[in-house]
């Protein structure tokens, strides 16, 4: 092989970069090892971007000689403008951005900054991939010396929107193997399965315990939306497989034996998680009277052992649970301790689950919290890849994650012959992150589409390319056409309605209702309104959760119905009911009323009792925000009630907020109220948050706050 070497030196690092030379116009893809892997691992690191480049891509292969996020950053920035790079893999140890100041950008994670920094910091990738992000250096981690902490600085965008693909390719740790062989042995594996022209036909999903409230309509609309975006199972020759939690009740046997099986092409698991563990079961379902008393038995001997007085414990349940003693007396034995323990852990996937497992599917999406740690020494994503069996790639999250979020968006265009770099790239949030070989890619079902790949790499300012694609007949592709329409602004709020109102597919419609809802406008509430009685249940769900954030007066009503109508599925029941507990008390109990008024029945006549309950909530809320003016209020009420703003956009008191903002001498809390109003985006008020902002930063005196402020605007207006 012919190779070049080329020396940046940057303010912190010398790297070392080694790469095909080839024409400057080809794609490329960097891969950055760090020292140990170049030392022990060359040649299977050779055979892998050998792999690469037989598709088509050259590669740089870079030893990260100082460890440093700033100089990899500088580096890839460069080979973007340079050398048409498309994607980073970053191989070992490679330094691991922790972004501060940045929640915004993460679906769920909201945690106090001021706890400790490796907890209250998101592991993020994006600090690579993402160029129009900005961030400011605070410190290196004096005990982990591989996190770099960073603020995200107001003077960047305020969205993800990454240029490039991103991903980790880092061995956990593995009992018996140093991470030099677990590298070798990957590396062989994707070799192996490159050579292999796999077309998606085999595909499985999951849904564990208390995923989208265990909504079956839900799982059902899943199938619907899946069948219409792989070709093979539009056309009925393809398997689509479903396991849900209440198949057995430990039904991680059943998951494990349908993951390993090693025709599976691509699996899709809902369920919450851990670094360490995929939560799968709840209590299990029986309808015998001894398992009933066994697990009731099992609950409170568990509840004892995790008190910090275990008789007091033993005691209060006696006393208040009619608890019989004898149920509790063995709460100690070792082997009743033993057997409570085999059964706990029965429930669920743990990493010693996965040691020598051998996982079939070749791209395996872990949508739940923490399973992508990859920060950690051990993470249990990670264990799926370097395994034997055939798993490429797995998509996963770095903290916690939002459960109704679009994780399916786009995913038919791997049949397509897209990569799952450049299709994960579209979906990346400050938590989401690739473990394994981004480039692996199927099989194009259509020939004709195979351009796709790198189109979306490389094209993406095609407007007549992407005009022409949204007349297409698969849904994916007008769905993308559709997405990169509105990137380069070809297309409009009023033309993404008709789409959303009329085009027979529903993931095409649920992709117009993200694109209007991206960015407040004049279409948001129409868009709404309509999302609310789409037959798809994603989008009625997507719908209600946009109006828990509008609050328009003219979505009310319908809001109101959508809590109370026996036909309202569970997680859009959900949506729709804190919707409801954010607008103004009077006219919120008045739509109440509106809606349960004259109906008969035992069902509205039980809903009619739900009334005392949000009115409840609704006079809290009175008094809560009441309380912001107080004097004599605890700061950490007005901390508590300041910060929940970040998921309740709740503007019936937008003039109490003003007023604490003007008048308060707590900056600390005016800090967190100024952050807080960057998450009204879709706001009906976000337009007068945005002068008021303005106006108070132009005469704000202190610093912390004026700046906090701008980046709201920011983040408002980007």
């Amino acid at each position: 092989m012919n190779y070049y070497k080329q020396f940046l030196f940057t303010t912190f690092a010398l790297l070392a970069i080694v790469g095909r030379v080839e024409a400057k116009n080809t794609k490329s893809v960097a891969i950055i090892a760090d020292k140990g892997v170049m030392a022990n691992n060359r040649t299977s690191l050779d055979k892998y971007a050998a792999s690469i480049e037989a598709d088509g891509i050259r590669t740089f292969i870079i030893e990260d000689k100082w460890g440093v996020p700033d100089s990899i950053r500088t580096l890839l920035q460069d080979l973007y403008k340079r050398e048409n790079l498309e994607g980073a893999i970053f191989v070992g140890e490679i330094p691991v951005p922790m972004i501060r100041n940045g929640q915004h950008l993460s679906t769920a994670f909201k945690m106090d900054q001021r706890r400790d920094w490796q907890q209250s910091s998101i592991p993020s990738d994006r600090f690579y991939d993402d160029f129009d992000l900005r961030f400011d250096f605070i410190k290196r981690d004096s005990a982990n010396t591989m996190y770099y902490y960073y603020n995200l600085s107001p003077d960047g965008a305020q969205q993800v929107y990454s240029e490039i693909y991103s991903a980790r390719i880092k061995p956990p740790k593995y009992e018996g193997k140093t991470r030099y062989e677990l590298l070798d042995n990957y590396f062989e594996k994707v070799v192996r399965e490159k050579q292999q022209a796999r077309v998606i036909d085999n595909i499985s999903y999951f849904a564990g315990h208390g995923y989208n409230s265990n909504c079956m309509v839900a799982r059902a609309d899943e199938r619907l939306a899946l069948t219409g975006q792989f070709s093979s199972l539009a056309s009925g020759k393809g398997s689509l497989n479903y396991i849900d939690y209440t198949y057995d009740d430990f039904v991680k046997h059943r998951l494990m034996a349908e993951l390993g099986r090693n025709e599976l092409d691509l699996a899709i698991l809902h369920h919450h998680g851990a670094e360490d563990t995929q939560f799968l079961n709840g209590s299990p379902f029986t309808n015998m009277a001894d398992k009933w008393l066994e697990m009731a038995r099992k609950f409170f001997r568990g509840k004892i052992r995790g008190a910090k007085d275990t008789t007091a414990s033993k005691q209060y349940y006696i006393d208040n649970y009619n608890v019989p003693e004898s149920w509790v007396a063995n709460a100690f034995d070792p082997e009743v301790m033993k057997q409570d323990s085999i059964i706990d852990a029965s429930l669920d996937i743990h990493i010693a689950d996965l040691d020598g497992y051998s996982p079939g599917a070749r791209f395996i999406m872990l949508d739940a919290c923490f399973n992508g740690s990859f920060h950690l020494e051990d993470y249990i994503s990670g264990h799926y890849i370097f395994n034997p069996g055939n798993t490429i790639v797995v998509k996963a999250n770095s903290v916690n994650t939002l459960q109704d979020i679009w994780t399916n968006q786009l995913i038919g265009l791997l049949d397509l012959g897209v990569s799952v770099g450049n299709w994960a790239k579209e979906q990346f949030t400050l938590e989401s992150h690739l473990m394994g070989d981004p480039t692996y890619r199927y099989s194009p079902a259509r020939k004709d589409l195979e351009h796709l790949n790198n189109s979306i790499a490389h094209q993406r300012g095609d407007v007549k390319l992407w005009k022409k694609l949204s007349k297409d007949s698969n849904p994916e592709v007008r769905a993308l056409a559709l997405k990169m329409l509105f990137v380069n602004k070809a297309i409009g709020s009023d033309d993404l309605y008709k789409v959303q109102t009329n085009d027979p597919n529903p993931t095409t419609r649920l992709m117009a209702f993200y694109l209007i809802n991206k960015k407040y406008n004049n279409m948001i509430v129409p868009s709404i309104k309509a999302g609310l009685f789409d037959s798809y249940e994603m989008i009625r769900r997507f719908a209600a959760k946009e109006a828990s954030t509008n609050q328009s007066p003219e979505l009310l009503l319908d809001i109101m119905k959508a809590s109370i109508e026996p036909g309202t599925t569970k997680r859009v029941e959900f949506q729709a009911k804190g919707a409801a507990e954010v607008f103004p008390k009077e006219e919120a109990l008045k739509a109440f009323d509106q809606v349960v008024g004259g109906k008969q029945g035992a069902w509205y006549d039980q809903k009619a009792k739900q009334r005392e309950r949000l009115e409840y909530v609704l006079s809290r809320n009175e008094t809560e925000f009441a309380q912001l003016l107080d004097p004599s209020a605890e700061a950490r009420s007005k901390r508590f009630t300041i910060t929940a703003l970040r998921n309740s956009n709740n503007v019936s008191y937008l003039d109490t907020l003003f007023r604490f903002m003007e008048e308060s001498g707590d900056n600390d809390l005016r800090i967190l109220l100024a952050e807080a109003f960057g998450w009204f985006t879709n706001s009906w008020k976000r337009d007068e948050i945005v002068g008021f902002c303005k106006e108070l930063a132009a005469k704000e005196k202190d610093a912390a706050v004026k700046a906090e402020l701008l980046r709201t605007v920011r983040r408002l207006t980007d």
